[in-house]
């Protein structure tokens, strides 16, 4: 005979298991966090830095200048949301930027860190710049280890003629110093 109450709880039961193995599958996916950069795909969500002054505090880690001379484009500086977006000077409505800098909680260095322990090809170890980090070569994402956050400096397109996995550790070279002036 037919039992509704058994059958719901039945139906509940395997829901809960198979979104515990999407999440999983998403936590395992190739792509370490959601990336600040808007990359797409399946990722684990990592919760903004609350203890900062986003995205203030961000856009003092860079000047346009900077950004023009390390990527070859006029670029504006923008804040939206929690990041400091640096967007192509004679596009400023674009949705699309060149150079974004954000602070992300501890976590996400830890996740980013997995990527690597785990050979993902896509998760670099950078060196020299003081401190732990981890580029992620498929978001051209870098993640720079700070004392109790992350330091995320996103290059989400493609920069003609110039590799974003060489001009991202030069642009947190550039933070990590000012960072280090600030305290």
């Amino acid at each position: 005979m037919f039992n509704p109450s058994f059958f719901l709880r039945a139906v509940r039961a395997h829901a809960a298991v198979l979104a515990g193995a999407l999440y999983l599958g998403a936590c395992s996916s190739g792509a370490p966090l959601e990336q600040a950069s808007g990359g797409q795909g399946l990722a684990t969500a990592v919760p903004l830095d609350t203890t900062a002054t986003l995205p203030t505090e961000a856009c003092g880690l860079l000047t346009p200048g900077e950004v023009a001379a390390l990527t070859g484009r006029a670029v504006r500086q923008q804040t939206q949301g929690e990041a400091c977006r640096f967007v192509e000077a004679n596009q400023p409505a674009s949705p699309d930027a060149v150079v974004l800098v954000s602070f992300r909680p501890a976590a996400a260095f830890q996740i980013a860190r997995a990527g690597n322990d785990l050979r993902r090809r896509n998760m670099v170890p950078v060196t020299g710049l003081g401190r732990e980090a981890y580029y992620d070569d498929d978001h051209g994402d870098l993640y720079v280890q700070l004392p109790d956050r992350t330091l995320v400096i996103g290059m989400p397109r493609r920069v003609k003629d110039r590799a974003r996995e060489r001009i991202a550790p030069e642009l947190a070279r550039l933070a990590v110093a000012r960072l280090a002036q600030r305290r």
